[in-house]
């Protein structure tokens, strides 16, 4: 539990207590766009879609759970043939935007073949998003310093003009 802030998960508690598990899921989902590598707030997030009997949106989030129970291995099942065990519908569904780190070392049980196949194209999709940023880093950068050198030469021909 490194980053997250105590207040936010003590109020997660106290929803889930006072019986509010829309607000804690609600709460888990930003909690998650934030701290992508923290694949216990995933956890959370399935226990509490199991609890609202939500057994396919479970199995979403306990996906890359690394020790399951029989239970969250079946949620997991039932979320695979939601998207007809289709790789790629099942990775752009789990929505992970975490560190290759995360993924290349995290000891999922291939229950399926599909599974393999999805911490797979998980960890080729996290390569191309790194890809994608720094060429994006390299355009903005490219695109700097073209419009700092087109501003060189206006400079240079305004001074021609007046002196």
């Amino acid at each position: 539990m490194s980053e997250v802030s105590s207040e936010t998960l003590a109020k997660i508690e106290q929803d889930i207590k006072s019986g509010d598990l829309g607000k804690a899921r609600d709460r888990l989902h930003g909690l998650i766009s934030t701290y992508p590598n923290e694949l216990w707030l995933r956890k959370m997030l399935g226990d509490i879609y199991d609890q609202l009997q939500y057994p396919a949106m479970a199995g979403r989030y306990w996906y890359l759970e690394s020790e399951k129970t029989t239970e969250m291995a079946e949620a997991c099942r039932q979320f695979e043939r939601t998207f007809g065990n289709n790789t790629h519908h099942i990775v752009r569904a789990l929505k992970f935007k975490g560190d290759r780190d995360v993924i290349e070392h995290l000891p999922i049980h291939l229950e399926t073949k599909v599974t393999g196949r999805v911490k797979g194209q998980l960890l080729e999709d996290v390569e191309k998003e790194t890809l994608k940023d720094k060429l994006l880093g390299v355009g903005c950068l490219l695109f700097i310093v073209i419009l700092l050198g087109i501003m060189l030469v206006g400079l240079y021909t305004v001074g021609q003009w007046i002196f």
